[in-house]
């Protein structure tokens, strides 16, 4: 297996950098309060990993609340360029595959809308090596909702085209758990409405920013833009108007 980034993921990242930290989500603080009491631990007491940090909108979350012993890690250097920490947050160049930080020094190991990218064994042994004993490791996603009938036609629409680029949403990623038993306590879940306020400019914005729509030729890209556009016409959003987002959060212990 390669240890470089998925090339859908470091093509499509690396061209849609500005539209990934413009366009994508935040995510609840309700999840951030959830992985305190998981953590058992103060939020300035616990040294938090953020790994596949992207451009950063985990990692600054995690800061603003007050976890500020943190390391953000991200291999596509224009979307690490994106992350903008004051100067105490390290921001390194790694992969799950080759964490740059000492064994065993890590509390919770953060893996935000990612691990579907390098959902393999070595991952999973590399964030066992960083990780303390009894340490967290925490994997959380975002989604679309289809609560919404006008998310889920737009869903249809640009989910056609992911090919064979790994999806969170089809759940191959929990296989390779079924072989880490050894390593880590079962995987557990929870999951949070997370409804946000959106401008129509951001729906296309968003799109674009998935990998797999980012590397579609201009052409392609066009099409899809003017169904985008029909769907947002039929159901007359708004200016403004929300955005419905389900977010899950599954996570395990280090045996």
């Amino acid at each position: 297996m390669s240890n470089l980034p998925h090339v859908t993921a470091a093509q499509g990242f690396k061209a849609k950098a500005d539209a990934y930290a413009k366009a994508r989500p935040s995510y609840p603080m309700e999840s951030i309060d959830f992985l305190q009491k998981l953590t058992k631990k103060t939020p300035s007491q616990t040294e938090m990993l953020d790994l596949g940090a992207g451009t950063g909108i985990m990692t600054r979350l995690l800061f603003e609340g007050g976890y500020t012993s943190l390391t953000a890690v991200e291999p596509v250097d224009a979307m690490r360029a994106k992350i903008g920490l004051p100067d105490n947050v390290s921001c390194l160049s790694g992969t799950s595959w080759s964490i740059p930080v000492k064994s065993q020094s890590q509390d919770v190991v953060m893996l935000a809308q990612c691990f579907h990218w390098f959902d393999d064994m070595k991952s999973l042994k590399e964030i066992h090596r960083v990780l303390k004993p009894g340490g967290l490791m925490v994997l959380i996603w975002n989604m679309e909702s289809k609560r919404s009938p006008w998310v889920a036609q737009l869903r249809d629409l640009y989910e056609a085209y992911d090919g064979s680029a790994p999806q969170y949403r089809l759940g191959y990623w929990k296989h390779v758990f079924n072989e880490a038993t050894d390593l880590y306590t079962p995987l557990q879940h929870e999951t949070f409405q997370h409804d946000t306020l959106a401008k129509k400019s951001d729906v296309w914005t968003r799109i674009t920013s998935k990998s797999y729509i980012a590397i579609l030729d201009n052409h392609t890209q066009d099409i899809l833009h003017e169904k985008v556009q029909r769907v947002i016409d039929e159901y007359q959003l708004e200016d403004e108007f929300i955005y419905p987002l389900d977010t899950d959060m599954y996570y395990c212990y280090k045996k």
